[in-house]
């Protein structure tokens, strides 16, 4: 899903960029035609009570959110009601279409190694079931760059033999957790869900869950691996 597009920063509107092509045509096809005529689906689009969950997890302190790889909205638009500022990243024009007819007027069509804010602007930031689209390493230095000092990331994932779509890469629990701490997060919280109409439910077992739950909170050093601070001027 990572591509080298040029960043813009898009309120009230959405403009398509140059090298679109790059975007999967099944993100598409989703977005035009809705989940519920896709093979696909993820739990936060198809599942109210898993965005209810996810929504109950948040802090009082997360009041500006940012969510990368945001699809067509639906748990933005949640977060929206919850009284959240939520601003969406995605690389799929038509997908940040139906998520502005969801609610969502903030909107970036970007890369997330391009993210187009200025540093220390988010409390939150969410990756709803889109971080096995991109190389941990690569992408989260960014991250740290826009979250306040002390902010939280999200990390919703599919574990390793969960059936996924075949460019998205599955992580267990210890890959994610080295790669948080790598780049530097520290893990407040982990979960290991299963999720049915009925509800969300923990289990102990990473074979038995369909859905990770991972919150990492960014360390006061501002000192991360890779240099974050030229990842973000090389990109400027």
């Amino acid at each position: 899903m990572v591509s080298q597009v040029r960043a813009d920063r898009i309120s009230g509107k959405i403009l398509p960029l140059p090298n679109s092509s790059h975007v999967p045509d099944f993100f598409r096809r989703i977005a035009l035609k809705g989940w519920r005529k896709s093979p696909y689906f993820t739990f936060s689009s198809s599942y109210p009570v898993f965005r209810r969950w996810l929504v109950s997890q948040l802090s009082s302190r997360h009041k500006s959110v940012l969510s990368i790889g945001c699809g067509s909205g639906e748990l933005e638009r949640d977060l929206i009601r919850a009284g959240r500022e939520v601003t969406g990243v995605d690389i799929c024009f038509e997908m940040l279409q139906a998520a502005r007819r969801r609610g969502l007027k903030n909107v970036a069509l970007a890369d997330a190694l391009h993210l187009p804010f200025s540093d220390s602007s988010f409390d939150l930031v969410i990756f709803p079931e889109a971080i096995g689209y991109f190389e941990l390493q690569e992408v989260l230095p960014g991250v740290a760059c826009v979250l306040k000092k002390r902010g939280d990331l999200l990390i919703t994932a599919y574990p390793t033999d969960f059936a996924s779509d075949k460019i998205y890469k599955n992580r267990s629990v210890a890959e994610l957790t080295r790669g948080l701490q790598g780049t530097g997060f520290e893990i407040a919280n982990q979960k290991l869900l299963t999720v049915k109409r009925s509800g969300v439910r923990e289990v102990a077992a990473e074979a038995r869950c369909q859905i990770i739950y991972l919150l990492g909170r960014k360390q006061d050093s501002n000192i991360f691996p890779g240099n974050a601070l030229e990842f973000r001027r090389d990109f400027r």
